[in-house]
């Protein structure tokens, strides 16, 4: 009995130095295809497509904004894209557009404009004044626009709205200013219901005058000013819905932001003869597989069903990152710290390498298919909002998506080092 007990126990000390052996094997080929496929941003392939979106890891590190300009700028360049759009404001989206074709003011009055705070950066004034030196080189049917495709703001689509009300139908445009004066930035997350709904009551009846009076207002100005018109009237009534009733905020406004994204592209195409454009977000917005907890459908699964594969997402992570974020508890901005080092993630792997920055395509790594398996096996991935707290940084779950990398975007970007914003005065 000793002597089969012996024989048992040594064959399973066997199978488990075997099964050692072998996770070590598989782990350091792992290893040495994500190598293999890693390459410079400056040198990863940006397919054209009708859509490329890059998803930030951290909404308050300056290397994911340096991103966006640096992959935009290759758009721009060696592609012929002309339109960015960002997770801020409509209204606010068009006060910046106006500044990079040659409007008043600076750079960074103009980033304070997009309607969020974590815009409220160097590096974000450094984006628009190249869009806007570019711009200046080019003549008017080729130039740079800027679009924000969230809607949780009022002020400037009332002020795009009214204006243009104004120079068609003075007497409505009068009217309806009055009606909607209690729906404004200061107070927005500060309203009773009641309130808010009938703002929304006035909003939408608005809207449905402006839609009936069409034939009029084009032939008073333009269908593409009527057009846009009628955007800034609808980026109020979402806002409104999403503060005054019992619409589901986190699904309803990535439905929204979705439809504002499919917006601008036929707008852009109708008008300006432009197919393509590069936009910007969270993370938890930009994949295409809603792994956000709560999420039915986030923006970017809406975009993939309806785009299919003209919409092309990239995500992004960092292995160490100190990031500005509002903390839960006290509502003041300030650094936060997380280190990426448990588990078997993609971003401990890329940070076994000598690059500061990487870029990994999927599409090129399934040519290995030991590879291609791991790349489709659920792990967390960083998506850090406006929001924080330090009690979150030694918790994974509570700052990471739970998501397959390559079902969840077409790529990735991976940053060693993630350093704070830099913010405005």
């Amino acid at each position: 009995m000793n002597q089969k007990f012996r024989i048992v126990i040594g064959l399973l000390i066997i199978a488990v130095v075997l099964a050692g052996c072998g996770n070590e094997a598989t782990e350091n080929n792992q290893q040495l295809s994500l190598e293999a496929h890693i390459v410079s941003v400056a040198n990863m392939e940006l397919p054209v497509k009708k859509i490329i979106g890059f998803g930030e890891a951290t909404h308050g590190n300056k290397q994911f904004t340096q991103l966006k300009q640096e992959l935009f700028q290759r758009l721009v360049e060696e592609q012929a894209y002309r339109v960015f759009a960002i997770e801020g404001d409509f209204g606010g989206g068009q006060k910046v557009n106006e500044y990079i074709h040659g409007g008043a003011g600076t750079a960074q009055e103009a980033a304070k404009e997009i309607g969020f705070a974590i815009y409220k950066t160097e590096e974000m004034a450094e984006l628009l004044a190249w869009m806007r030196a570019y711009n200046e080189r080019l003549g008017a049917e080729d130039k740079i626009h800027f679009y924000g495709f969230d809607m949780q703001r009022y002020d400037n689509n009332k002020e795009g709205l009214f204006s243009y009300l104004r120079e068609v139908d003075e007497a409505l445009a009068s009217r309806y200013e009055s009606e909607l004066k209690d729906l404004n930035d200061e107070s927005v997350y500060d309203q009773s219901k009641a309130v808010i709904q009938a703002g929304l009551a006035s909003v939408s009846e608005l809207i449905d005058v402006i839609k009936a009076r069409k034939d009029i207002y084009v032939a008073r100005s333009s269908e593409k000013e009527y057009e846009l018109s009628l955007a800034f009237a609808e980026a109020i009534k979402q806002n409104a819905t999403l503060q005054g009733t019992n619409a589901n905020y986190l699904n309803t406004r990535d439905q929204y932001m979705a439809e504002k994204v499919e917006w601008i592209q036929a707008y852009e195409q109708k008008h300006y003869g432009r197919e393509n454009l590069f936009i910007t977000g969270h993370n938890g917005h930009i994949e295409k597989t809603s792994a956000t907890a709560g999420m039915k459908a986030c923006m970017g699964e809406h975009l993939s069903n309806t785009f299919g594969d003209e919409y092309y997402a990239i995500g992004s992570e960092f292995y160490e990152s100190i990031f500005l974020a509002v903390d839960a508890s006290t509502e003041e901005r300030k650094e936060f710290q997380v280190l990426n080092k448990s588990g078997d993630r993609l971003v401990n792997r890329f940070a076994a390498t000598t690059m500061e920055v990487g870029s990994l395509d999927f599409a090129k790594a399934s040519e290995e298919e030991g590879f291609m398996a791991y790349l489709n096996q659920a792990q967390p991935v960083s998506a850090i909002g406006a929001t924080f707290s330090k009690q979150y940084e030694k918790v994974e779950k509570m700052y990471t998506l739970k998501l397959v990398p390559a079902k969840a975007f077409n790529s990735m970007i991976f940053v060693r080092t993630a350093t704070p914003s830099t913010m405005l005065e």
